[in-house]
């Protein structure tokens, strides 16, 4: 029998009731609906699962070539060798008939000449002789020498190249295996989600969009952020009022304002990049169409190749999307964003940097 109205209303009051007193947490801590099935955390996470397999494919592309050439220079490393060895047999041979026929016999009738010489002239004559003939030996041991050496040499790099072959040969095979493994999780939670088919469309159309535009205009930022990078010395000689002379050294106060409009004078590409110094870190980004860019990192002292600061990226984004360790690796070991003092003062070294709300700081000190 359905219930009287006002019973209907009383159970709707205790419902709110109890609704009131539970904990703020426990109600924003709900998954939000979002389409193509899943909370939008769960989808995020679903995306950058995508991206990570598409990089870990584009790296395998990249291990794959270097194992090629590595196993050619081996090859051809390889065949040198053999003929090395061959060649240094030979020399091996002459110097020890060398070393022997000196040992037995030929020192006495080099001394024997000298003691039937008649003339100034048979003397001069005989010891050119003696000289010619220590010298050819001497010759012959130290080309030995040199060549044992340098077989010795490159024997201990032939050795390493294939340790190093090796190791791309297991780190391929773990990388495939992670790749695989990535593939079959990515799988199941499409087929897990409220809209699978809706999911695996998206998740296309973000790897296409990545593969297609995104990481070729990320690469052309960070190119020609390096080369901008590599004029921002002789662009300081012309703008001096960034550098304050103090006890000791200088320091150079570089405001992100300028550092933009710097940039977007070298090339008119990055007129969509911007530089953000913030407490501790950089914020760069940029877009373009469909797309958005951002590396977060900081400026660190660096002393090899030489003093100066280098940029590491702690963050790299495509779309708010993270993207995986092993394309930041691969941007820091192509694209240098690093600045060298010695380029345009050759008697000061970077002895600190820091970032503050839009500006970065260096402090130099003299070099003697």
């Amino acid at each position: 029998m359905p219930k009287s109205f006002p019973a209907r209303l009383a159970s709707l009051l205790v419902l709110l009731i109890a609704l009131a007193q539970l904990p703020a947490h426990a109600l924003a801590s709900a998954p939000a609906a979002s389409s193509g099935g899943g909370s939008a955390d769960a989808q995020r996470q679903l995306l950058e699962m995508s991206l990570r397999i598409v990089e870990i494919d584009q790296e395998l592309g990249r291990i794959q070539t270097n194992r090629l050439q590595l196993q050619q220079r081996i090859d051809d490393s390889s065949g040198q060798l053999q003929r090395q060895e061959a060649q240094l047999q030979e020399r091996k041979r002459q110097a020890g008939e060398s070393l022997a026929s000196y040992y037995m016999g030929k020192q006495e009738k080099l001394l024997g000449a000298l003691l039937h010489v008649r003339s100034l002239g048979d003397l001069l004559r005989t010891l050119d002789l003696i000289e010619l003939v220590v010298s050819g030996d001497r010759v012959k041991i130290a080309d030995y020498r040199e060549r044992s050496e340098r077989l010795r040499a490159d024997l201990a790099r032939l050795s390493r190249e294939r340790s190093e072959l090796a190791a791309l040969e297991r780190q391929l095979t773990e990388r495939r295996s992670q790749m695989d493994g990535l593939r079959q999780q990515l799988e199941r939670e499409i087929a897990a989600s409220d809209d699978p088919e809706a999911t695996r469309s998206r998740v296309g159309s973000v790897q296409q969009l990545w593969e297609s535009e995104g990481r070729e205009k990320l690469r052309s930022y960070f190119k020609a952020l390096a080369k901008a990078m590599n004029r921002l010395p002789d662009w300081l000689k012309e703008h001096p009022e960034h550098l304050k002379l103090d006890a000791g050294g200088y320091t150079l106060t570089l405001p992100d304002e300028t550092l933009n409009r710097f940039l977007q004078e070298q090339d008119p590409a990055l007129a969509s990049f911007r530089f953000a110094f913030e407490d501790g870190r950089v914020v760069a980004s940029g877009s373009e169409g469909q797309l958005e860019l951002e590396a977060i990192g900081r400026y660190e002292l660096v002393e090899e190749p030489k003093n100066g600061i280098r940029f590491r990226i702690d963050g790299l984004r495509f779309n708010g999307l993270d993207l995986p360790q092993s394309t930041i690796d691969e941007l820091e070991q192509s694209f240098n964003l690093g600045f060298y003092p010695s380029k345009f003062i050759s008697f000061v070294r970077v002895d600190s940097v820091q970032i503050q709300e839009h500006e970065l700081l260096l402090r130099f000190k003299f070099s003697l």
